[in-house]
């Protein structure tokens, strides 16, 4: 990014930080807490497990490093994560919270047409993927999204269920149904479908996500009962050139990979919070209501898939991530 400088690494393995000191050129510390006391830090990426994750961002909004980008989930403990959020905003700091598709610009580009009502109010938004074997480590993705198109509303209850078992502390697959406070309902499918992706149903008409690209269909205004057959599509509202994950995995001639568009917009996300004062598009708090509404899925399964109303009360409740995003 132009606007972003590498200036410093920290890691306690070696090896790891001799090859990226080696790469951009930095100093490198095996403490991070030196880093902190030695360089001048205007952002923090914090890619870390999350067992350490919570201690970590809190001493750097302790060190006042104007913004930090934590990874995802944010913690495996709702406590953790209200500590973690807590600090940031007592200081001011931009705390944002993991490498999401909600980032990618062309998400917002879909939130822009409905509030302009191109599609009439939002109604339903439905995910047909399937959340997978992570609630909370990969359907963090899915429940930032859905926050998204909801206009960031709270939540007023869920009900759902996992796919082993209930009573473990342990991240697994979900789904359920999600009702927010300003009326919209989400959908969240177990397994993978047909139609793959997403689907934003308004009164008026669709947006539609392939898992490559976005399409958006409405139907004329002066049509009185909108139906599917009745809907047009309009061709040349959202870009064809590049897709989600456009580049991401190609190699240069140096060998190293290219992040992909979602990951250069979770960096331009950081450097607009501090260029122009406001949130990150994924900020800590939506980093805390994810990990929550995973957490209320669980619940509701564990209470005869009753209806768990948001916030959660115990913030001792945790959904502990798989080892990979835990530990290493």
């Amino acid at each position: 990014n132009p606007r972003a400088e590498v200036v410093a690494a920290a890691d306690p393995d070696p090896e790891n930080l001799e090859l990226f000191c080696a790469r951009f050129d930095v100093p490198g510390y095996l403490d991070y807490r030196d880093l902190l006391l030695k360089e001048s830090i205007d952002i923090v990426s914090a890619i870390l497990p999350v067992g350490v994750n919570a201690p970590v961002v809190i001493d750097c909004a302790r060190a006042d490093v104007p913004a930090i980008c934590s990874e995802k989930p944010m913690a495996a403990r709702l406590s953790d994560a209200d500590r973690m959020v807590e600090a940031c905003r007592r200081r001011g700091i931009k705390l944002g919270c993991g490498d999401l598709e909600r980032n990618h610009p062309f998400y917002w580009d879909a939130k822009a047409i409905i509030d302009a009502g191109e599609i009439g109010p939002l109604r339903s938004i439905s995910f047909f993927q399937g959340s997978g074997s992570q609630l909370s480590g990969g359907g963090c993705q899915i429940f930032s999204l859905i926050r998204l198109f909801a206009s960031d509303a709270d939540v007023d209850w869920i009900s759902g269920w996992v796919t082993d078992d209930p009573w473990s502390e342990y991240d697994q697959g979900g789904a359920g149904y999600i009702r927010f406070v300003n009326g919209i309902e989400a959908f969240l499918h177990r397994r993978p479908t047909a139609r793959y992706g997403f689907e934003l149903l308004g009164e008026r008409g669709i947006i539609y996500f392939d898992g490559l690209f976005l399409h958006l269909s409405t139907s004329a205004a002066t049509d009185p009962r909108p139906t599917w057959t009745r809907l047009d599509q309009v061709d040349g509202a959202f870009s064809r050139t590049e897709s989600i994950h456009h580049n991401f995995g190609t190699i240069d001639e140096e060998g190293w990979e290219h992040p992909g568009g979602r990951q250069l917009g979770t960096v331009q996300s950081m450097i607009d919070a501090l260029d122009e004062d406001i949130e990150p598009r994924s900020n800590g708090d939506n980093g805390r209501r994810v990990l929550e509404m995973a957490i209320a899925i669980r619940q509701s399964h564990r209470r005869g898939h009753a209806p768990v109303e948001l916030p959660l009360q115990d913030r001792d409740l945790q959904l502990i991530p798989v080892p990979s995003r835990m530990y290493s």
